[in-house]
């Protein structure tokens, strides 16, 4: 049963069929989940240090929607069963931009390095959403990047934010910082309902 949760692969390590099996046992009560598939699911707790397991799971970039949908009410789902730091991320490539197979051929802007970075952070921190970013530089020259976050999730990242710090700086080289604050001007949270117009 955990192999139908894997997109084009057969052969599944214990770790990828123990987070397949949560997967199917969490379609009961949330039916989204059917749709929902996964690439592949990494191990990251001896990379960086971690004194709680962390995995972080990618999934294909056309399941990315149905994610973002129901993000909110899955990772603490999938945390309960897995009984580690879930942190899930879109499989996304970078392309050169020297590498063409027709001269006037041009590259996605989905492709390049920042696009995906960006893309990585986003998903990382899912369900909350970005506020701002700023890019400082320390005194000694090394650069660090300063995302604000959404006060009204504090709650739910605040014991994530360590693990999603360090499987960045494994992933991209970029070290980050967070910080919350209140969001005054109106946006829609990821997978909300839309509300009805009167």
């Amino acid at each position: 049963m955990a192999a139908n949760k894997f997109w084009k692969k057969k052969e599944l390590s214990s770790l990828e069929q123990q987070v397949g099996s949560a997967l199917t046992q969490i379609e009961t009560t949330i039916t989204e989940v059917k749709n929902l598939k996964v690439s592949s699911v990494v191990d990251y707790t001896a990379k960086i240090n971690a004194k709680k397991q962390v995995y972080l799971v990618l999934i294909p970039y056309p399941c990315l929607s149905i994610y973002n949908k129901i993000s909110s009410k899955l990772l603490p789902e999938l945390e309960k069963r897995v009984k580690a730091t879930i942190l899930v991320a879109a499989k996304r490539t970078i392309e050169s931009k020297w590498v063409k197979n027709h001269r006037s051929q041009t590259r996605p802007n989905s492709r390049t390095l920042t696009s995906v970075y960006e893309g990585l952070l986003e998903d990382l921190i899912s369900p909350s959403v970005i506020l701002g970013r700023r890019t400082r530089v320390r005194v000694d020259g090394t650069k660090f990047y300063r995302i604000f976050l959404d006060e009204s999730d504090q709650k739910e990242l605040e014991h994530r934010l360590d693990a999603i710090k360090d499987v960045y700086k494994v992933l991209t080289t970029r070290d980050l910082e967070f910080e919350f604050r209140r969001d005054d001007t109106f946006y829609q949270k990821r997978g909300a309902k839309k509300v009805a117009k009167k």
